[in-house]
């Protein structure tokens, strides 16, 4: 089996939650073309699709969530000014931002642990959004990178 660079990490991040992890599952969203790929035993429930087709959710049976979606850009938001709303919402305790990127953590206000990596295409903001119960941070956070590096979104 051959393995690109991501492939490989996300092989060996997944291999901390257990036997048969590895299994990795892309979403691509029909609408709007933003792509994530996660290990599918990490997150085995889908939840219910978006109503506007923005995108689609998974999660565990212990608490977890992963959210994979775009949104359409009409407030003309900048990465840094994300990052600020997303201040307004959560307690954000991690952030960075480039010309047409960003990432944000922290906390939810029920406690869990959130990351998101959000890129700017044209008029769309692709995202996934990573979602956990502190008690599980030790084997969420290692996926985080494989998951959240794999975002892909067209420009629109």
């Amino acid at each position: 089996m051959r393995f690109t660079r991501w492939g490989l990490a996300l092989a060996l991040a997944a291999g901390c939650l257990g036997p048969g992890v590895a299994s990795a599952y892309t979403y691509t969203n029909p609408s709007f073309g933003t792509s994530a790929s996660f290990p599918a035993t990490a997150f085995p429930r889908i939840m219910p699709a978006s109503p506007g087709g923005e995108g689609q959710g998974w999660r565990s049976d212990d608490g977890a969530e992963i959210v994979i979606y775009a949104i359409e850009n009409v407030e003309s938001r900048d990465p840094r000014s994300l990052v600020q709303w997303r201040r307004s919402l959560d307690r954000v305790t991690y952030q960075r931002t480039g010309d047409n990127w960003a990432v944000v953590s922290g906390y939810r206000p029920d406690g869990r642990i959130f990351y998101e990596r959000y890129i700017f295409r044209g008029g769309l903001i692709h995202s996934v959004s990573v979602r956990y119960p502190e008690t599980l941070r030790d084997p969420y956070d290692r996926l985080l990178k494989p998951i959240t590096e794999s975002l892909r979104g067209p420009a629109r």
